[in-house]
């Protein structure tokens, strides 16, 4: 998962110029979601590095006002304070938030998705990224066999 991570102030660079560079890290939090949880919280902060799939702690005001809906959406803008977008059930881990984000998002479409295009567009990445980890994983199977039957 991306975090922005900005250099010095524009001032101190040559020619005045800014810019954001983008640094891999492993999320903590997401430990704490289900396996379908997190290859949605991938897809989401992928499609935008500001987006974070999260399970609140038991002691946040969000679990006592809706205990079954323990998982959020985080907006963190850069230089902004944070906020929920929206809580989420266990069963709702799927390509529905995906979904719902994609809807709501009219800035980067220039309009509102119908709700069934999102799903489905929704559906279709979230099935490719799981055709992709099983890939890698056989890929990662294979080379182990074959490096330990060449050392042997």
């Amino acid at each position: 998962m991306r975090q922005p991570y900005e250099n010095p102030p524009p001032s101190t660079l040559a020619g005045g110029f800014s810019c954001t560079l983008y640094v891999m890290v492993t999320l903590f939090k997401n430990l704490d979601l289900p396996e379908k949880g997190r290859i949605v919280a991938q897809i989401l902060n992928d499609y935008n590095h500001e987006l974070f799939l999260e399970k609140l702690p038991p002691e946040h005001p969000w679990i006592k006002e809706a205990p079954d809906k323990p998982f959020v959406v985080i907006h963190k803008p850069m230089g902004l304070p944070e906020y929920i977008i929206k809580n989420y059930s266990e069963s709702m881990l799927d390509e529905r938030i995906i979904a719902q984000v994609w809807e709501w998002d009219t800035h980067r479409f220039g309009k509102k998705l119908d709700k069934f295009d999102a799903l489905t567009h929704a559906r279709h990445i979230l099935e490719e990224r799981r055709r992709a980890d099983d890939l890698e994983e056989k890929r990662e199977r294979m080379k182990y066999e074959l490096n330990k039957k060449r050392w042997s």
